[in-house]
């Protein structure tokens, strides 16, 4: 069955994402590749990043200026450590509390919002294989709990 798409009362008719801050978001999806090894191509997933970003947007505008925040913050790290010490110390830093309290800074803000959702995302695309889950399409098929079997495939399953 059909469903019509979802749009924020308020999400404005033209919400395209600058070149600058698409290109910010989508140097941060590469790097959670590099930063944690994942050893697959992020090429393919642009596209799926974009609409997952427009998605966003569309059923909460403030994602629109939650990605300018994280573009400007990504900028200044690196213009100030370079890209490899500055990514280091974006995905190293910990909050200063609980991932479900209100960040305080603006780099803890960019984690909470932005990148734990990018990260949530490359992950779903199939990265995790990396870590020896395989399955259909690389999704995970239901919650990984203690002590129950994993809701997935596993390369060792499969010698």
């Amino acid at each position: 069955m059909y469903q019509s798409r979802i749009n924020h009362v308020l999400t404005p008719s033209d919400a395209a994402i600058k070149g600058t801050t698409m290109s910010a978001m989508w140097d941060l999806f590469v790097a959670i590749g590099d930063f944690w090894q994942l050893g697959d191509d992020p090429s393919p997933y642009e596209l799926r990043l974009q609409a997952f970003m427009a998605n966003r947007i569309a059923f909460n505008p403030l994602y629109s200026e939650f990605y300018a925040v994280a573009a400007r913050v990504l900028s200044d790290l690196v213009a100030a450590r370079g890209a490899k010490a500055a990514y280091e110390q974006f995905f190293t830093q910990k909050p200063r509390t609980s991932p479900t309290a209100p960040p305080e800074t603006e780099l803890e803000f960019v984690q909470q919002y932005v990148a734990n959702e990018f990260i949530s995302l490359r992950l779903a695309l199939g990265s995790f294989k990396a870590f020896g889950a395989i399955n259909y399409r690389g999704y995970f098929g239901g919650a990984n709990i203690s002590g129950q079997p994993v809701p997935y495939r596993t390369a060792k399953d499969h010698q």
